[in-house]
C-alpha cells in the first residue's frame, strides 16, 4: 500500500523494481474497460480472467513473466523512436518485437478459435495490458535511453530517479500522497464519463502517437534530456495527463474488445 507524504528516498526503493504504469495504472486500464464491456463480452471473456479474478489483476501478468518465464516478450511492452523518426506509423519493430507489432498479433490470436484455450486468455492478457502501456508516453521514447530509462533525474533532496519511472508510477504515487489512494480513481471514473461519447480511434498507431506526441512536449522534459531536477510542480502539472491517459485506455480497451465479441458474431 502507498503511505502519504512518503518519502522520496522510501519512493524510489519501491521505482526500482517496479514495473509498467506499475500495478495501479495498469489494473486500473483493464479493470475500468471490463465494467464498460457489453454482457455478451463479458460473459465470452470471463472464463478467460477468471484465473486471476479480475481483468485487472489479469492484465498484470504479462509483466511478471517478462523477466522470467517469458524474456522473449520483453521487447513487446515498448516502441522506441530515435528523434528523427517521429510517425509511429512509418516505424518498423525490430526482429524481437515491439508494443505495435506485439499487440497485433495477440489480436489475431484472441480473434482465432483454432487456438487453444490458454493461448486464447494470454492474448487477452497481453492485450489488456500492451494498451496499458501504450498509453504511457514514455512506452514511446527514444531507444537510446530505453524510454527514458537512462534519462537520470533528481528529486529536490538529492535522491535519484529517472524519467520512465516519474512517468510509470511516481506520478502517481504523488498523486496519492496529496489526495488519496482513492482520487485518482475517482477522477479516472469522471473523465470516462465525460470522454466515452467521444469519437475514439481504432488505431493502435494513433495512440502509439499521441502518446509520442506527449513525450516530446516541452513540459515533459524529456527531449534533449531538459529536465533535469523532478518537482512536485512538475509531477502536479502533468496529473491531468496521468488521469487523461488512464481513462482513453480503458475506453478504447473495451471498444476493441466489445468490437471483437461482435466482428465474431
Amino acid at each position: 500500500m502507498i503511505i502519504k507524504k512518503l518519502s522520496f528516498s522510501l519512493l524510489l526503493i519501491f521505482s526500482l523494481d517496479s514495473n509498467a504504469w506499475w500495478d495501479k495504472g495498469h489494473q486500473m486500464v483493464c479493470d475500468e474497460a471490463y465494467k464498460l464491456l457489453i454482457p455478451e463480452a463479458k460473459k465470452l471473456l470471463d472464463p478467460m480472467i477468471k484465473e486471476h479474478a479480475s481483468y485487472g489483476i489479469a492484465c498484470l501478468w504479462p509483466d511478471w513473466i517478462k523477466n522470467e518465464d517469458r524474456k522473449d516478450t520483453r521487447s513487446w511492452h515498448y516502441i522506441n523512436l530515435p528523434d528523427s523518426e517521429q510517425n509511429t506509423y512509418k516505424t518498423s519493430c525490430p526482429e524481437n518485437g515491439c508494443l505495435i507489432d506485439a499487440f497485433h498479433k495477440q489480436m489475431k490470436v484472441l480473434n482465432n478459435r483454432s487456438k487453444t484455450f490458454r493461448e486464447r486468455a494470454e492474448a487477452l492478457w497481453f492485450i489488456g495490458h500492451f494498451v496499458g502501456d501504450v498509453h504511457q508516453p514514455m512506452h514511446v521514447g527514444y531507444p537510446e535511453d530505453r524510454g527514458g530509462n537512462d534519462h537520470k533525474l533528481k528529486f529536490p533532496n538529492g535522491t535519484s530517479t529517472n524519467m520512465h519511472s516519474v512517468w510509470d508510477g511516481q506520478i502517481i504515487e504523488h498523486m496519492d500522497s496529496l489526495f488519496g489512494e482513492d482520487y485518482l480513481l475517482n477522477k479516472v471514473s469522471i473523465k470516462i464519463d465525460k470522454f466515452f461519447e467521444n469519437s475514439q480511434s481504432t488505431e493502435f498507431e494513433s495512440w502509439a502517437q499521441e502518446s509520442r506526441d506527449i513525450a516530446m512536449q516541452k513540459s515533459v522534459g524529456y527531449r534533449n534530456n531538459e529536465l533535469k531536477i523532478v518537482t512536485n510542480e512538475y509531477m502536479e502539472s502533468h496529473f491531468e495527463i496521468v488521469q487523461d491517459r488512464i481513462a482513453l485506455g480503458a475506453i478504447r480497451l473495451s471498444q476493441t474488445l466489445n468490437r471483437l465479441y461482435m466482428e465474431s458474431n
